[in-house]
């Protein structure tokens, strides 16, 4: 009886250290890719900001899940355009523009299960000569929950590879363009 109060006084102990360690770790995350690609902004742009564009060359796309599920609201591209999806490994979520320059790039909204995780991104674009830098980015907020703020230390290499093959495959479309 003795050992077992001893063993749970230590696993009492050792989740207050986990709970008190993950108050102190970063409140917000960021996630940001960039690439250049061989065409001007004003190729690279409709790309982005038609948002039926985007699962021809996202990494989340139906060769990738099968069951994925898309689904279009607002106007065809630009401020107020809401991309949604639905699949069994990727979950539910929305993407809705709420900035859109053709010289600059986008920004957006994204909603994943019912406002349960938002955050906020770009793809800036920024002209260099012939190319243009493409920038993705995405940042959010994790909240005073310390098993979100574990979770925000492993989103760059979550959402960092995703966001590479998307450019990459962005890439490839408006150069061979």
């Amino acid at each position: 009886m003795k050992y077992l109060k001893r063993i749970a006084i230590i696993v009492g102990v050792m989740v207050l250290l986990f709970l008190a360690l993950g108050l102190m770790l970063p409140t917000t995350y960021q996630v940001e890719r960039s690439v250049v690609m061989r065409a001007k902004p004003d190729v690279v742009f409709p790309h982005v900001n038609t948002l039926k564009q985007w699962p021809e060359w996202t990494a989340w796309n139906t060769k990738k899940y099968p069951d994925l599920r898309f689904s279009f609201d607002g106007p065809e591209s630009g401020v107020g355009a809401v991309y949604r999806w639905e699949g069994e490994a990727t979950g539910t979520g929305s993407l809705k523009l709420t900035g859109s320059d053709p010289a600059k790039g986008i920004e957006y909204n994204l909603d994943f299960e019912h406002g349960k995780y938002l955050s906020k991104g770009a793809i800036k674009l920024e002209e260099t000569g012939d190319s243009t830098k493409v920038t993705w980015t995405n940042e959010g907020d994790l909240g005073s929950n310390p098993i979100n703020r574990y979770f925000g230390l492993m989103m760059d290499i979550m959402l960092g590879p995703d966001f590479e093959e998307g450019l990459n495959s962005l890439r490839q479309q408006v150069e061979t363009k």
